[in-house]
């Protein structure tokens, strides 16, 4: 009988991607895939991107860069992913100062791979993300009220077109019931419809529809510029992989620019992309509108959610509503 061994030598750069090797380019799953969990997890990469999941694909390469940081291991076969490991991993990402919702997320991401490396390999399955954090930890209030909104609109930028684009961006985001910056860099004229903005969520795949107000129309008309279908100078190719690397850019740069807006406007908070999304659903919320409402608008499925974004706002009602209550005894 005659034997032939396998053996693959993984080497992975942490300032270059982890790209597949030229047997899984040519649709072949090497032996050593089926056993080495990062061999399966760059796999697992290449599929994402191939299925254009971009933003899967960026957190599960991120995901595993970190797992090779702390195990110094280019080859980590699945029976040594145990329990202790991970729980070590966990403790290991929090003495670096790393945030719980960036944990859990690295968690999540980890177990998918490990468990389809199981499933496809034959190997014994295991649980070792019993006790990993894969949780929502709560996190700082990001929304403004009404007022700073009116003071970034008003705010002079006179000159500088960049911090101009960021701020109608950022009202747009406002006026569109809170629409996430992702869905802004995407949109196109043929999202509109009898007057209407009709989108599906990049997040989620709901579909949004809102009603085009004369804000809204005004700033789209002063940077939808023919033949281009985005109506916004960020998405520039058709190529849906350099556009995804487009939205990240310009997502850096929006979010450097609302700081600077921030502080020529005397708005105290720390603007980023979330703020606006957040900020409407919360005046909404100070408005009466009902949760329900707020929910179908931010394109949740479950109110919950929601719960999320207006938490601070909610308690603030609660005690005034226990005031007025005991006001009348």
């Amino acid at each position: 009988m005659i034997k032939i061994k396998f053996e693959f030598n993984i080497h992975v750069q942490n300032d270059r991607p982890i790209e597949p090797s030229s047997l899984q380019r040519e649709g072949i799953t090497p032996p050593s895939c089926r056993t080495d969990f990062v061999a399966f997890a760059e796999s697992e990469i290449h599929n994402a991107r191939q299925r254009k999941r971009f933003s899967t694909a960026r957190n599960h390469q991120t995901a595993v860069r970190s797992f090779i940081d702390f195990t110094r291991q280019a080859v980590i076969p699945l029976d040594t992913i145990s329990e202790e490991l991970i729980d070590d991993y966990q403790q290991w990402l929090r003495q670096k100062s790393i945030c719980p919702n960036t944990i859990s997320c690295y968690m999540r991401c980890l177990r998918s791979i490990y468990n389809k490396a199981v499933n496809a390999s034959g190997v014994e399955p295991r649980t070792p993300f019993s006790k990993a954090y894969t949780g929502h930890a709560a996190t700082i209030k990001r929304s403004i009220p009404a007022a700073d909104i009116r003071k970034i609109k008003e705010a002079d930028l006179h000159g500088k077109k960049s911090l101009q684009l960021t701020r109608d961006i950022f009202l747009f985001c406002y006026y569109t019931l809170g629409m996430p910056f992702v869905d802004v860099a995407f949109l196109k004229t043929t999202n509109i419809q009898d007057n209407t903005i009709i989108y599906y969520r990049h997040k989620t795949g709901q579909q949004i529809r809102i009603k085009l107000e004369p804000c809204m129309t005004d700033i789209i008309s002063a940077y939808h510029h023919p033949p281009s279908p985005y109506l916004f100078p960020i998405i520039t190719t058709d190529d849906e992989e350099q556009a995804h690397h487009q939205y990240l850019t310009a997502l850096g740069n929006y979010n450097r620019n609302l700081k600077r807006i921030a502080q020529l406007a005397k708005v105290s908070c720390k603007l980023t992309s979330y703020v606006a999304r957040h900020s409407w659903a919360s005046n909404a919320y100070e408005e009466n509108v009902d949760l329900p409402v707020i929910s179908k608008a931010l394109g949740h499925t479950d109110t919950k959610t929601t719960l999320i974004y207006i938490r601070g706002v909610n308690d603030a009602r609660l005690e005034q509503a226990n005031r007025d209550m005991l006001s009348k005894i």
